[in-house]
C-alpha cells in the first residue's frame, strides 16, 4: 500500500457556499467489531453506489486508522491513503467496499471516536468521530441502514437499532432506518441494566433500559420515568412515536458532553442521568430530565430527519433545544422555566454574540466544526423556533410540523427546506426571517413613547452593532409583545403580538381611558437587548402589578442591575426602596416560592462587567465583587425578619420528591437561608447541614457557610462521606473554587489541582476546578493574573490529550478586551502562550486566533 506525506499546513476553513452533495452515496454498511484494549479491529463491507446529480472520485475519510486490506468487490486493492483521507480507482458502477482496520481504543484520549472509559468501550461520532473508526464518507448527508456485529466475551454488547443474533462472545444489532455515522454508537462492557417498558399510542411494545456500572444501579429511576414521560409527551404534542423494539440509554463517565443521541442507544455523561435524592440536587433532577427529553426529541428531529452538512447544524439542534423547553414548561412552571432559559442565554449567548466569538446560528465557514456546538446554536437557534411559532400562531406552527415529517422524514435537510415547509404551510413570505440565521450579533430596539389624548404610541428603533466579518446589518422581523397596564394595575390591553420589519416603525394603541403603563417584550419574545428611559416608581410598579411574570422578574432584575452599576461607580448605595420592593415579593406567598427564589437572585458579577461595558465604562472585578457583597448584606439586614420567617415556612415536610413543587420551596429555602447566614454568621447553615436528608439541602447549607467564610468542618465532612461518589466529588472540587475570596481562589484551584482525587483527563472533574475559577469572575480576573496563569497552564497541558474539552474552555478569556489596559496585557500573554503551545490541536488554535483577532 502506498501512503503520501501528510499535508502539515495550517488548517483552510470550510465553507457553505462550496458545498458539494456526495459522489457517492450507501446503500447498506455492515460492520464487525473485534474489541481489543489496543488493537480493536473494525471489518467493514459498505454497498457505494455513484450519485449521479454529482459524480466525483472516490475518497473516504480516516484519521488515525491503521489498514490492514481493502478489497472492491472480493479483489484486493492498494488505496492511496494519508493522515485524513483514503482515495481510491473504482469501477463506475455500484460496488462492495471491504477493509479492515486497527485501531487503539485506550490510547485514544479525545474520547471521541471508538475509546476506553474505565474499562468500558464506548463510541462519540459527533461531529466527526466515525472516521476514527474506520475509512467512510463521513459526513451527515449520507445515510444508510448499519448491521453490526460485536465480538467480546464482555457480557454487555450494545449498538444501533434492534437486537439480533446473540452468543456466548458476540451480540449482533440491525438498525433499520438510515442514519449518518455521526449518529453510530456502540457500547461494551460490565454493565447492569435499570429495565421498564412502554407501549406508544400505536401499541407497540418498547423495552427501555439504562445501562449503568453495578453502584449505580439505585440512581436510575428518575431518568427512566423522565424518559418515559418524554416518550408519552412527544406523542401527545408533535404526534411522534417511538420507532424501534428497544431504546437503550447508557451512562459513561468519561464524557464530552452532556449527551448523545445516537439511533435507540444514547450515552450519556453519567452526570446527565445518574440521580438519587441523597447524590443530586434539585437542579441536577431538572437538569437530567431536560437532557432526557432534548436527546429522545432528537429521534424525529436529528434521527429520523438530520442535517444536510453541519453548516445546519441549529436545524437539529436549535429545533430539539426548543422542544426540550416545551416539555420542561409543560412539565414544571413555564414562566419560572422561560426565566430559567433566558438567564442562560443572556450568560452564554449573548456573551458570545457581543465578542470575538460572535458567529451566525448557520455559520458561513469553520475550521473545526467542534467548536461550533455553541449557544448561538443551540440557545438562540431555539429562540428562533420560539419566535416562528409566535409569528405564525400555535396551530399553524403545529401544522408545519406536520408537513415538515411527511415531507422530509429520511432526508438530510437545510435551513431553507424548513422554513419552505412553514411558507408553503402558512403562505408566509419568511425572506426577512431568515435573516436571523446569517446575521450574527444580538439586536437592540431602542423604545420612545407618546401620550396624546387617548392615543398611545410605541415608537421603535432597531439596529445590530457590527460584529466580527460582518460589519452592516440588515433589519430583521422582531416579534415584540406588549401589554398595557392601568395606573391600579388592571390591565388596558392584553398581550399583543407587534412585528417590527423596518429600521424605524410605531405602533399607535386609540381610545384608552389613561396613559398606559407598557410592559414590553413579555416572555422575553425575542432574543433582542431592550433599550428604554424608563425611571424607577415605573419599575416598581411592574415589580408589583405585571401580569407577565417574565416582565416582572424582568423590573427587579432591571432595578438590581441599575442598583449594583451605580455603587460599582460609587454613585449610590443599596436602594431601600428597591430592598422593600424585594421583601414584599418574600413574603408573597400567592407567588410560586421558585420564582420568589428567582426574583431575589442577584446579576451576576458578569453581568455587572457586561453592563459597564456596555456604557463605555471599564469595569472593576474587584469592586463589582465588593459592592454585589455589600447588596445581599443590606437586603440580609432589611428583611431578616421576613427571611426568617420564610426560611421556616419553606422547611420541608414528608419525604423528599424531585417535582416542581418542592425544588421551588427548596429553592427559596436555600436562597433564604444564604442571605440569613450573612446575620447569624451561618449557626441556622451549620443546623441544617447536619439534619439535611439530600444533596438539596446539604449542598445549600455548605454553600451558605463557605460564603461567610466558614464551612470548614463541614467541607472535611462532606468528603469524606462522598470521597468515593465521583459526581458528588466533583460538587466538593468546584464549590470550594468558585465561592472563594478573589484573594484565595486561584490558590484554592492549584492546591484542588495536586489533591490525588483530581483526575484531570476527566472532562467533569476538569471543569469542576479548572471551570469553577473561570467561574469565579472576581477570582478569574484578580489582578495579580494568577487566575489566567492557572487556566492557561492547564490548558496547555489538557490540549494534546482532549482538544474538545481545552477549546471549549478557552473561551473563558473572550471577554479580555472588556477589561484594564493591565488585565488585557496578563490575558494576551496567557493566550499567546496557549496559541504558541507546540503542536496546539486545530480546534484549539481556531478559538484562541478568534478570541486574540476579534
Amino acid at each position: 500500500m502506498s501512503t503520501t506525506d501528510a499535508q502539515h499546513a495550517a488548517p483552510q476553513p470550510i465553507y457553505l457556499k462550496d458545498y458539494r452533495p456526495p459522489a457517492w452515496l450507501v446503500e447498506d454498511v455492515k460492520l464487525t467489531f473485534r474489541l481489543d484494549p489496543t488493537a480493536t479491529r473494525v471489518l467493514s463491507r459498505i454497498r457505494f453506489v455513484p450519485n449521479p446529480d454529482a459524480p466525483g472520485a472516490f475518497k473516504l475519510d480516516g484519521e488515525k486508522l491503521k489498514l490492514i486490506s481493502a478489497a472492491i468487490d472480493g479483489v484486493p486493492v492498494e488505496p492511496e491513503i494519508t493522515d485524513t483521507q483514503l482515495t481510491c480507482k473504482t469501477p463506475d458502477g455500484p460496488f462492495t467496499w471491504e477493509a479492515e482496520v486497527e485501531i487503539d481504543p485506550q490510547g485514544n484520549t479525545t474520547l471521541e471516536g471508538l475509546y476506553m472509559s474505565n474499562g468500558m468501550y464506548c463510541t462519540q461520532c459527533e461531529a466527526e468521530g466515525f472516521r476514527k473508526i474506520t475509512y467512510y464518507p463521513d459526513r451527515p448527508d449520507v445515510m444508510a441502514p448499519f448491521s453490526v456485529r460485536i465480538e467480546s466475551d464482555l457480557p454487555v454488547l450494545l449498538s444501533n437499532g434492534n437486537p439480533g443474533k446473540r452468543g456466548d462472545a458476540f451480540a449482533e444489532w440491525i438498525d433499520p432506518w438510515p442514519k449518518p455515522a455521526y449518529l453510530f454508537a456502540l457500547v461494551a462492557g460490565e454493565l447492569v441494566a435499570h429495565e421498564d417498558s412502554f407501549t406508544t399510542a400505536g401499541g407497540k411494545d418498547v423495552d427501555l433500559a439504562i445501562w449503568v456500572r453495578e453502584a449505580d444501579i439505585g440512581k436510575c429511576a428518575f431518568g427512566m420515568d423522565a424518559l418515559k414521560r418524554s416518550m408519552l409527551w412527544d406523542e401527545q404534542v408533535y404526534g411522534r412515536e417511538y420507532d424501534l423494539d428497544v431504546f437503550n440509554i447508557v451512562a459513561v463517565d468519561d464524557f464530552n458532553m452532556g449527551a448523545m443521541e445516537n439511533k435507540g442507544l444514547n450515552i450519556f455523561n453519567s452526570a446527565a442521568v445518574l440521580a438519587s435524592p441523597e447524590t443530586a440536587t434539585d437542579a441536577n433532577f431538572e437538569r437530567i430530565e431536560s437532557i432526557i427529553a432534548h436527546e429522545y426529541f432528537h429521534n424525529w428531529t436529528g434521527n429520523r430527519i438530520t442535517c444536510r452538512d453541519w453548516f445546519q447544524l441549529c436545524l437539529k439542534e436549535g429545533l430539539t433545544v426548543f422542544r426540550d423547553q416545551q416539555f420542561s414548561a409543560d412539565e414544571r412552571s413555564a414562566a419560572v422555566r422561560r426565566i430559567d432559559d433566558v438567564l442562560a442565554l443572556r450568560a452564554r449567548q449573548f456573551r458570545e454574540d457581543n465578542g470575538p466569538l460572535a458567529h451566525p446560528v448557520r455559520p458561513q465557514s469553520f475550521v473545526e466544526i467542534n467548536n461550533f456546538y455553541t449557544a448561538t446554536v443551540y440557545e438562540k437557534g431555539a429562540e428562533l423556533i420560539r419566535m416562528l411559532k409566535r409569528l405564525v400562531g400555535d396551530n399553524a406552527y403545529y401544522e408545519a410540523l406536520e408537513l415538515y415529517f411527511a415531507r422530509h422524514d429520511g432526508q438530510a435537510c437545510t435551513i431553507e427546506d424548513w422554513l419552505a415547509v412553514f411558507e408553503d404551510a402558512t403562505g408566509r413570505d419568511l425572506s426577512q426571517f431568515k435573516r436571523w440565521y446569517s446575521q450574527a450579533g444580538t439586536p437592540r430596539v431602542y423604545v420612545t413613547e407618546d401620550w396624546r389624548d387617548g392615543s398611545y404610541t410605541l415608537q421603535f428603533h432597531q439596529e445590530t452593532p457590527p460584529t466580527p466579518g460582518q460589519d452592516e446589518k440588515r433589519s430583521l422581523v422582531i416579534p415584540v409583545a406588549v401589554g398595557l397596564l392601568a395606573q391600579n394595575g388592571s390591565e388596558l390591553r392584553g398581550t399583543e403580538v407587534l412585528e417590527l420589519t423596518s429600521r424605524e416603525q410605531s405602533f399607535t394603541f386609540e381610545n384608552l381611558p389613561e396613559r398606559p403603563v407598557p410592559s414590553i417584550l413579555r416572555e422575553f419574545s425575542a432574543p433582542v437587548i431592550l433599550h428604554r428611559n424608563s425611571d424607577k416608581a415605573e419599575r416598581l410598579f411592574l415589580l408589583r402589578h405585571d401580569t407577565d411574570s417574565f416582565n416582572k422578574w424582568e423590573a427587579a432584575r432591571g432595578l438590581m442591575k441599575d442598583c449594583l452599576t451605580g455603587m460599582a461607580l460609587g454613585e449610590n448605595t443599596a436602594d431601600e426602596d428597591l430592598l422593600s420592593a424585594l421583601a414584599d415579593v418574600l413574603r408573597d406567598d400567592t407567588l410560586d416560592p421558585a420564582f420568589r427564589a428567582l426574583v431575589l437572585q442577584q446579576p451576576s458579577e458578569d453581568d455587572i462587567a457586561q453592563t459597564l461595558f456596555e456604557a463605555n465604562t471599564t469595569p472593576d472585578p474587584t469592586r463589582i465583587h465588593q459592592v454585589s457583597e455589600q447588596f445581599a448584606n443590606a437586603f440580609a439586614a432589611h428583611a431578616e425578619g421576613s427571611l426568617a420567617s420564610v426560611f421556616t415556612a419553606m422547611k420541608p415536610e414528608g419525604v423528599y420528591a424531585p417535582d416542581a413543587q418542592g425544588a421551588g420551596r427548596r429553592a427559596l429555602l436555600n436562597a433564604s437561608l444564604t442571605l440569613l447566614s450573612r446575620r447569624d454568621g451561618g449557626e441556622r447553615a451549620a443546623e441544617q447541614y447536619d439534619t439535611a436528608d439530600n444533596m438539596t439541602l446539604q449542598l445549600g447549607s455548605l454553600s451558605a457557610l463557605l460564603r461567610v467564610g466558614s464551612g470548614i468542618s463541614q467541607l472535611e465532612r462532606f468528603y469524606d462521606q462522598w470521597a468515593d461518589d465521583r459526581l458528588v466529588l466533583d460538587k466538593w472540587f468546584s464549590m470550594q473554587v468558585a465561592l472563594a475570596t478573589p484573594g484565595d481562589a486561584a490558590r484554592i484551584a492549584t492546591d484542588l489541582a495536586e489533591h490525588p482525587k483530581f483526575d484531570w483527563k476527566n472532562p467533569n472533574r476538569f471543569r469542576a476546578v479548572v471551570g469553577g475559577l473561570a467561574s469565579n469572575a472576581a477570582g478569574f480576573h484578580h489582578a495579580s493574573g494568577k487566575g489566567y496563569d492557572f487556566v492557561s497552564d492547564w490548558l496547555i497541558r489538557l490540549d494534546p490529550v482532549n482538544p474538545q474539552t481545552t477549546a471549549r474552555m478557552s473561551t473563558v478569556f473572550e471577554t479580555w478586551r472588556r477589561y484594564d489596559a493591565d488585565r488585557q496585557d496578563l490575558m494576551r500573554a496567557a493566550l499567546g502562550r496557549i496559541q504558541s503551545s507546540p503542536g496546539l490541536s486545530r480546534d484549539t488554535g481556531e478559538m484562541v486566533a478568534r478570541i486574540l483577532e476579534g
